[in-house]
C-alpha cells in the first residue's frame, strides 16, 4: 500500500468520535462520578467496569472504523472477530449494570448499613456473574460472523446479485475448542467463586475485608470478599484475549490457491476491485494471500 493509501486510512480522532462513542463514554463517566461522589477507599471494585468498557471501546473503535472503510463499492465482509458493534454493545450493557450494582451497594451502606450483612452475599455473586458474563457472551455464536466473505450484491450485474463467497471461515474445531474451553472456564471459575463465597461468610479465612463508602456506621462491618474475585478479574480478560487473538489468525489464514479459485470465474474489473478492498481492509491480509 502507498504512503498516500496509508496516510488516508489513519484513523483519526474526529472519526473515532461518533455518536455511539460519546454516548456510552458519558453515560459511563456520569455513573462512575456517582460512584466516587461516595468516596471509596478501596477501588478494586471499580477496576472491574472498566475493564468491561474498555473491551466495549475497543470493539467500538474497530467497528467504527470498519464502516469508514467500506466504501460504495466495497465487496469484503471481513470479520475476523466477529461483529464487534454486537460485542460493544453487550459490554457496554453489562459494564453499566455493574456500575449501577456499585452505586447501589454503596448507597446502602450509607443509608441502610445495618443491612449490608443481608445483601453481601447476593452481591458479590451478581457483581461477579455480570462480571464475567460479558467475556462469555460474546463468544455464543462467534462462529456465525467469524467469516471473510466476497459479497457481490451491490453488483449492478443481475447474475452476481444475491451472489456471496466465503474466502474463510472458522474452523469446525477450533468452534468447538473455543466454546467447550469458553463454557468450562464460565462455570467452573463461578463456581469455585461462588464456594468461597460461601466459605469467606461462613467465617473460614479464604477471603479479605473490603470497605465500602459506609463501613463502621452503626458498626456495621466491610464486605469480606473471596481471593477468587482476582482470578475473575484477570483470568477472564486473559482468556478472552487468547481466544480472539486464536479466531483471528484461524480466519486471516487461508490458502492463495483457495482465494484464486473463488474470484477466477470472475470478470478482471470485479477482480480488481475485490485485491483493491482487501489491500483497504488489512494490508498484512493481501500480501499473506496473495
Amino acid at each position: 500500500m502507498s504512503e498516500d493509501n496509508s496516510i488516508q486510512n489513519k484513523l483519526l480522532l474526529r472519526e473515532v468520535l461518533n455518536e455511539n462513542i460519546i454516548r456510552d463514554a458519558l453515560i459511563f463517566i456520569l455513573l462512575y462520578l456517582f460512584i466516587l461522589a461516595q468516596v471509596w477507599d478501596s477501588l478494586l471494585l471499580l477496576f472491574f467496569p472498566i475493564l468491561s468498557f474498555s473491551f466495549a471501546l475497543f470493539f467500538r473503535i474497530i467497528s467504527t472504523n470498519k464502516k469508514r472503510l467500506n466504501i460504495k463499492k466495497n465487496l469484503i465482509q471481513y470479520n475476523p472477530i466477529g461483529l464487534e458493534s454486537k460485542h460493544a454493545d453487550r459490554f457496554v450493557f453489562l459494564s453499566l449494570i455493574q456500575l449501577i450494582l456499585l452505586i447501589w451497594i454503596g448507597g446502602e451502606s450509607l443509608y441502610h448499613p445495618q443491612l449490608i450483612d443481608n445483601f453481601s452475599f447476593y452481591f458479590i455473586l451478581a457483581f461477579s456473574l455480570i462480571y464475567s458474563l460479558g467475556y462469555f457472551w460474546i463468544f455464543i455464536g462467534i462462529w456465525n460472523y467469524c467469516k471473510l466473505v466476497i459479497d457481490l450484491s451491490s453488483l449492478d450485474q443481475k447474475e452476481y446479485k444475491l451472489e456471496k463467497r466465503t474466502i474463510s471461515e472458522l474452523n469446525f474445531h477450533k468452534v468447538q475448542l473455543i466454546s467447550y474451553l469458553n463454557l468450562v472456564f464460565f462455570i467452573v471459575l463461578n463456581l469455585l467463586n461462588i464456594l468461597f463465597i460461601i466459605l469467606a461468610l461462613t467465617g473460614l479465612d479464604l477471603g479479605f475485608p473490603y470497605n465500602l463508602p459506609g463501613t463502621g456506621i452503626e458498626g456495621s462491618q466491610p464486605l469480606y470478599l473471596p481471593f477468587t474475585i482476582f482470578i475473575i478479574l484477570l483470568v477472564f480478560p486473559i482468556m478472552t484475549v487468547i481466544f480472539l487473538w486464536l479466531i483471528y489468525l484461524d480466519v486471516t489464514s487461508f490458502s492463495e490457491i483457495n482465494f484464486k479459485t473463488k474470484i477466477s470465474n470472475l470478470p478482471n474489473e470485479i477482480q480488481n476491485q475485490i485485491i483493491e478492498n482487501l489491500k483497504t481492509i488489512n494490508t498484512k491480509l493481501f500480501e499473506k494471500s496473495m
